[in-house]
């Protein structure tokens, strides 16, 4: 795979939206309160934490009336793309960029919905709203329409290494020239039916070490992508070097070690993607569960993480470019 210049990184969860956000929560500056959701499950009702991202924002960069028939899942998708373009700073050429959303459940919420409203209004008068919105591919097309992207789009789910494999495809975008730029990310919602599963899985785990005061997270993280060229100049990001679906083994000295609420071994099985950067002596170890909620992704938002401090500090050489 060739390295993967990162000059744009746009992060929504439940700690806001946007780097500056990202960066003051893990410093501890920005304290989240998750919301409080009554969830019932065999073993009776429990107070469910759950760690939601706000979508409202996204209006200073869209005119409400254009967000008007999208879903949450959309809108966050589309807000962590306008976030990664502008973090950029770089405008995009719309048949020389290429688009990946990645998802592990999908618009969970909005499906449901559009079956709950089969159920109760027949087919015939079946919600059309929701149903275009539970569309697989329908957040990449309202992304590619926002910014006249014509370059390949895909819309891919691999369960938890969905951000790996769509990394990977930009990678081949890429190397192949197929391309210029990317916008690589991932998006998922919370819905009351994972959160059923999440609490029942909660109740029913023996082995696995939870965190109490974590709960189901929802959020997007997207990535501004190019090739790296030793004419152009460092990416803000530095680079992507290497990616590996889970069941390959983790690289070491990682600049940032994460640990996620339902991972007793961190880096174990749960960070695929990894930055060419300088190894940290000290390594300092941040639980995201607490900032991000329990992810159905759990690398989302490890890459923003170590890619965090590196606009304040020099960046490595470009010896193997």
């Amino acid at each position: 795979m060739i390295p993967l210049a990162i000059n744009g990184i746009g992060p929504v969860g439940a700690f806001g939206a946007g780097m500056a956000d990202f960066k003051a929560a893990l410093a501890g500056d920005i304290k989240i309160k998750p919301e409080i959701t009554r969830i019932t499950t065999r073993n009776g009702d429990h107070d469910l934490p759950v760690f939601r991202a706000d979508s409202k924002p996204l209006a200073q960069f869209i005119k409400p009336r254009k967000l008007r028939r999208l879903d949450n899942f959309s809108r966050l998708a589309l807000f962590g793309t306008v976030l990664a373009v502008a973090d950029s700073g770089m405008d995009l050429e719309g048949s020389q960029t290429g688009l990946i959303v990645a998802s592990a459940h999908g618009a969970t919420a909005t499906t449901f919905a559009f079956l709950d409203s089969v159920i109760d209004d027949g087919d015939a008068l079946a919600s059309p709203t929701l149903f275009s919105n539970s569309v697989h591919n329908a957040a990449a097309s309202h992304i590619a329409e926002h910014f006249t992207i014509t370059g390949p789009t895909l819309s891919l789910t691999q369960g938890a290494n969905s951000l790996t494999m769509a990394l990977i495809t930009a990678g081949q975008w890429l190397a192949g020239e197929r391309v210029e730029t990317v916008l690589c990310g991932v998006i998922d919602c919370y819905c009351d039916v994972l959160g059923y599963c999440w609490q029942s899985y909660r109740e029913q785990s023996k082995t696995t070490k939870l965190n109490p005061a974590a709960g189901p997270g929802e959020g997007a993280l997207f990535l501004h992508l190019s090739r790296a060229r030793r004419s152009d100049p460092k990416p803000r990001y530095g680079y992507l070097k290497k990616v590996a679906p889970d069941n390959e083994e983790s690289p070491v000295n990682l600049p940032f070690t994460i640990s996620h609420s339902h991972c007793s071994k961190p880096l174990s099985s749960d960070s695929e993607t990894y930055l060419k950067l300088t190894p940290a002596k000290n390594q300092p170890q941040v639980d995201l569960a607490t900032i991000c909620g329990d992810l159905p992704i759990p690398s989302s938002f490890d890459l923003a993480a170590a890619a965090a401090p590196l606009p304040d500090r020099p960046l490595p050489e470009q010896s193997s470019l």
